[in-house]
């Protein structure tokens, strides 16, 4: 497999360096966020919750498991493998972080939202991310498959999760993924884990508060609805980089900082757009006046 990375080398050139830089751009949080943000926000709240339920646990798997088999990265293995953007290969090789990422990102809105024209892109989609960390010499062909199939089996196991907490009310359920997750972060020391913990948290704040008090729901038209995220979005970066030059680098600011992201996306963000769009307002008013009252057909 080292020799399959050391021949990728050979074909290596600006173009395609960027291409591949592109793509692999695309299994780190900010694409992710985004996307879940988009859902959650703008299209179907129960989607949103149930693909960010998804996505996150699967990260949490995706840390562990590196923690637990230990596996270098191949340019650690053979020093004739030149890595292209390491700063993205912190950690251990197995399985593929960026590739269990957005395999678990595609697999999870294909199965929430259900639309046909979505397979084949988002096939595509897993295809190249995994062999954009081929080519970066990042991971190997065992590293990247691992993902890939982790990523899509954790998908199906997270929704029969989120299935039977919904259709039972029992959410004591999801301690199955909250109680390990708490314990790893006594033995997983790194910003990486605290993050993703830190925005678990603040998913399932969120998700409980919304069953019992936010009760939020996906209104207005498409103006509306492009205010909402573009504002939502906004407001999160400022937060992300504030918070970080307050609060430094560490293992809890790194915690917090995520948290506070994960409580603006699930719990901030929709209390202000309900507030923001409920019936007689002044931006509904607004709206109605304007004529623009249709609902788009999500």
């Amino acid at each position: 497999m080292l020799a399959m990375l050391r021949w990728i080398q050979t074909m290596r050139n600006p173009l395609l360096d960027h291409f591949f830089i592109g793509v692999t751009i695309l299994g780190e949080e900010y694409f992710a966020i985004a996307v879940i943000c988009l859902i959650l926000w703008c299209v179907n709240k129960k989607a949103g919750y149930r693909i960010g339920f998804a996505y996150i646990s699967s990260w949490i798997l995706n840390f562990s498991l590196k923690e637990i088999i230990h596996l270098p990265r191949p340019f650690e293995l053979d020093k004739r493998i030149i890595p292209l953007r390491p700063e993205t290969a912190t950690g251990y090789s197995f399985p593929s972080g960026h590739t269990q990422s957005l395999t678990s990102l595609v697999t999870a809105v294909m199965l929430a939202l259900k639309k046909k024209w979505m397979y084949l892109p988002g096939i595509l989609l897993i295809f190249l991310i995994a062999g954009s960390r081929l080519y970066l010499g990042v991971h190997t062909l065992l590293d990247v498959t691992g993902g890939a199939l982790l990523g899509i089996s954790w998908i199906f196991a997270a929704n029969i999760i989120f299935d039977y907490a919904e259709s039972t009310g029992r959410k004591a359920v999801f301690l199955i993924i909250t109680v390990p997750m708490l314990v790893g972060m006594v033995f997983i020391l790194t910003n990486e884990y605290y993050k993703i913990a830190g925005t678990f948290t603040g998913l399932m704040l969120g998700y409980f508060l919304d069953s019992f008090y936010i009760k939020y729901q996906v209104q207005g038209n498409i103006r509306q609805r492009f205010v909402n995220y573009i504002l939502g979005i906004a407001v999160l970066l400022l937060i992300k980089t504030l918070v970080k030059k307050v609060l430094g680098d560490s293992l809890p600011a790194d915690f917090l900082r995520y948290f506070l992201i994960g409580t603006w996306i699930t719990v901030l963000a929709p209390m202000l757009f309900n507030k923001m769009w409920r019936k007689g307002s002044k931006y509904t008013q607004r709206s109605e006046q304007s004529g623009h009252t249709k609902t788009p057909p999500f």
